[in-house]
Parts: structure tokens; sequence; C-alpha cells
């Protein structure tokens, strides 16, 4: 298994790790800061460092048992590395975009109360699925709603319960079909404001600290699904 160290800082963006396992084209490590492919969200890119030994990593993916991330890398792999020390850089440009926009599709979550169909998170666009009445959604007032809300700076919590507390909680479940894994017995949560909840619910991606991270963010085409399934794109405008 992997220490996932973004769960506990989102912005750490190197750090050292031990090389585990490699395959023909993959790296696996015994800590990392790249993100998996999950929740809509892409798997990060960067590079795994050995002294004049750079793999650029292409992907992040999840592997089979829990906890285990495969570093796809480009170009072949000394196979005498494994049980090494090495440095992991991330492509921190790109990832910071996965965050805002990742944060972005919980903003508009807390302006929609409907279960979510389905999602994609991009660097620069993204989109979300959700089963609701078309009726309820008024595009104008929305965009107004979320300029407020990245205005305000609220701010934005990661934290983790237990197994149980999330079963006896099942509105922080949003997805319609599928509910997120409980590793360890642990659930990641995502909570957008103190005082006044905006959204709170179950997200293993990285995310933000505050809204006020978040620039140039709108809605753009809302388009028919099925007869209650609406996607709803966002974008940040330049």
């Amino acid at each position: 298994m992997t220490e996932l160290l973004f769960n506990n800082d989102a912005y750490l963006k190197q750090c050292e790790a031990v090389i585990t396992h490699i395959d023909q084209n993959s790296i696996q490590l015994d800590r990392t800061i790249f993100y998996a492919e999950s929740g809509g969200q892409p798997g990060d890119q960067g590079e795994i460092i050995l002294g004049d030994q750079i793999y650029k990593v292409i992907d992040t993916q999840k592997g089979k048992a829990p906890n285990e991330i495969i570093h796809l890398v480009d170009g072949e792999i000394d196979q005498n590395i494994v049980g090494k020390e090495c440095e992991l850089k991330i492509d921190w440009g790109l990832r910071k975009d996965h965050m805002k926009m990742h944060t972005s599709c919980h903003i508009l979550c807390s302006l929609i109360d409907a279960l979510i169909t389905g999602a994609s998170v991009g660097a620069q666009k993204s989109r979300v699925d959700f089963d609701v009445d078309p009726s309820l959604l008024d595009k104008e007032a929305m965009n107004q709603q979320i300029e407020e809300i990245i205005k305000n700076n609220i701010p934005v919590f990661t934290k983790q319960i237990t197994g149980d507390e999330f079963r006896d909680n099942p509105h922080l479940a949003k997805g319609a079909a599928v509910s997120p894994p409980v590793i360890d017995n642990k659930v990641q949560i995502v909570q957008i404001g103190e005082d006044k909840i905006l959204d709170i619910q179950a997200c293993g991606g990285t995310h933000v600290k505050s809204t006020g991270e978040i620039e140039g963010l709108e809605i753009g085409k809302i388009e028919n699904k099925g007869k209650r399934n609406r996607r709803v794109n966002i974008r940040f405008i330049q």
C-alpha cells in the first residue's frame, strides 16, 4: 500500500519516496503526492527523479488493491531502481487547475439540490450531470451565485470520518449510482463553508483551501441527457 500524502496536504509539490515495484511502463512507491484518476478527476503528471535518471510520469492510476497507486511513465525503466530513494515532482500548474476545477464542481453542487449521475473534471472545463427537474435550473441566477461565492472567499475543508459515521449519514453520498470507497474504515469529506455550510459530501479528490482561489468560473451549456438528467458544463473564462 502506498501512503497518500495528498490526502493530508494537497499543496505538496515535491517529496522523497522509495521505489517498491516496477513493471514494463509503471513505477510504484512507498508514498506519493501523485493523485490517481478517480471521482472524475484526472491523474497527476510530473517526474520521478533518481539523480540523472528522470522518469516522466504521463498518468497516475489506481491499482487493484486499496491504496495501490500506479505511476505510468514514458520510456524504458531501469530494472535496478527497486528499493532506491527518489524525488517526486508533480506538474503543479496542472494539479492546481484540477484542484480549482474540482472545487468548482462542489460549488455547482451547492446550487443544485439533486443526486449526481456523472461528472468529469478537466483543467479548464468540467461537467456534472444531475437527476433534476430542468425547470429548477436558472443559468443566469446560478452564475450570479457563483460569482458571489468566489468573491466571499469561503473556506474549503477536507476531513476524514469513519466508515460507520459515513453509513450513519447517507446524505454525504451524492452520487446516484456510485458510493465512495471506504478504505481502512475511513472516508474523506469535503466541506465548503464553516458557520454556514454550502456543500458537504464524500469526495476523495484534491481541492483548494478557499473559493477565492478560483477565478473566472461560469456555467456554460446546460444539456438535455434524458427525461430528468441534465448535464451542466462549467468553465474558466480568460
